[in-house]
């Protein structure tokens, strides 16, 4: 019983490392997103950088 216990704990923990993961990822892709809209919007397209 108690190694079953230890299994069932391992797997909570696991769980919960595998939800803050995915929680982190979310974050970081929207922080991404975020920062492609910032730098879209600072940008100016008007400037030539070919011509010298």
């Amino acid at each position: 019983m108690e190694v079953e216990d230890n299994l069932g704990s391992s797997r909570d923990g696991l769980e919960h490392k595998i939800e803050q993961m995915e929680i982190k990822y979310y974050r970081a892709k929207e922080e991404k997103a975020k920062m492609v809209e910032e730098l879209n919007l600072t940008s100016d397209v008007n400037i030539d950088y070919e011509s010298d």
